[in-house]
């Protein structure tokens, strides 16, 4: 009879798949869980092809004291959320090619130690230094009254910590490890607004793609915004590093971003030492029948890029910000698809571009990154956006009205 059993046993163990789905909670206020440390490797969990692992760690030391953060290796991509900062990406890596920048905030600022009023409302830069940074998700933009509330740059979201992360490993038919995270930016008498976002690699792919939700929480509408703040400095910027995108219309934000009359505003021949004004330019782009695009930051050399591939029914429009100063102070560039542009809500509101969400409705984005590390890889995208492109695009060589 043992025998048997143990047969028996064999043969279960036999016609089971070798991997199965597996996951883990590692943040929960609801149920008082928060784990300091944790890891999970292909060889605890499944293979996909690949050797991959995610570990949560706790940062000590200055200011990021008790910040945590959740390491993520696909095998292909290597990057860094901070579920303590809404659930940012602080940092990411395909194959050596950096997706980042040298901001000169060093450390990953706990939210406890920035004020959003400080300097006239400007206090979120003062944390600045992620690669993905969210910005919303009631408001962003330039700070200042809207009615009796008084905003600061760029909203709440990027200096609330997610109440709930977890991590899921999907075995097929494509694995992939999934990352979740829910962010609440809610309070008495203003927005009652949920994030609730999946970040998603497939094992051994070059992808790192964004499935999120914005949630209206109460029960009467509410506005919200987001802006995705993709930053990027060198080895992707420096000079003869070009912005490609689909561009059917393109108008600065102000006097400054306008000057030269947007002669050669896609293209990058910084950094420069003195007297430089960033610049910003507000792109509408082309997309195909389904309401896909794509927009890409390619390298001086144009062996290397990353592109951005999203829908604009989640986000209907981009920015294009230029910071084109000396290597250490701040020299970067952002890709920011959005809802609207980094105006003042009010003038967004004004121009129609601010979402009203209904009692308990959601606004949907999703949105890949990938690194392209070959010159081939590059002049395939490029052909991609130029299928998408019209003839000639609308330069606007003056601010819209607001």
């Amino acid at each position: 009879m043992r025998r048997f059993y143990m047969a028996a046993a064999l043969l279960a163990a036999l016609t089971l798949p070798a991997w199965a789905d597996s996951s883990k909670v590692l943040i929960d206020s609801a149920h008082n869980i928060s784990l300091g440390a944790w890891k999970a490797t292909s060889a605890e969990w499944g293979g996909g092809g690949a050797k991959w692992s995610v570990e949560l760690k706790t940062l000590h030391g200055g200011r990021q004291e008790g910040v945590q953060v959740i390491e993520v290796d696909s095998g292909a991509v290597r990057f860094t959320i901070v579920p303590t900062r809404g659930f940012e990406v602080w940092r990411a890596d395909v194959g050596g090619l950096r997706l980042g920048w040298d901001s000169p905030v060093k450390e990953i600022v706990h939210p406890a130690l920035i004020d959003l009023s400080d300097n006239g409302g400007r206090g979120w830069v003062n944390g600045f230094g992620g690669w993905m940074v969210r910005a919303g998700i009631a408001s962003f933009g330039e700070p200042g009254p809207d009615g009796n509330t008084i905003l600061t740059q760029h909203g709440r979201i990027d200096y609330i910590p997610a109440h709930f992360a977890s991590v899921r490993y999907e075995a097929g038919p494509v694995p992939r490890l999934v990352i979740r995270g829910i962010v609440d930016d809610t309070r008495v008498f203003g927005s009652q607004l949920r994030l609730t976002s999946e970040v998603s690699v497939p094992i051994g792919k070059a992808d790192i793609t964004f499935d999120d939700a914005i949630t209206n929480l109460s029960d009467v509408p509410q506005e919200m915004q987001v802006l995705y703040h993709i930053n990027f400095g060198t080895p992707l910027m420096g000079k003869g590093a070009e912005f490609v995108a689909p561009v059917k219309e393109v108008a600065p934000i102000n006097v400054a971003s306008a000057a030269n009359g947007l002669k050669d505003w896609n293209r990058y021949d910084g950094p420069h030492m003195a007297n430089y004004a960033a610049q910003v330019f507000l792109l509408k782009l082309a997309s195909d029948a389904k309401g896909d695009t794509a927009a890409m930051l390619k390298s001086p050399d144009g062996t290397q890029a990353a592109l951005l591939k999203f829908n604009t029914r989640g986000l209907p429009v981009m920015s294009l910000w230029k910071n084109e100063t000396s290597p250490k102070g701040g020299y970067v560039t952002g890709l920011e698809p959005g809802t609207s542009y980094p105006n003042h809500r009010s003038v967004e509101r004004n121009q129609g571009r601010v979402p009203m969400l209904k009692g308990g409705e959601s606004w949907r984005i999703h949105l890949t990154a990938t690194g392209l590390t070959s010159k081939a890889q590059v002049d395939e995208a490029a052909a991609m956006i130029r299928k998408l492109a019209p003839e000639q695009p609308v330069i606007r060589t003056a601010p819209p009205a607001p």
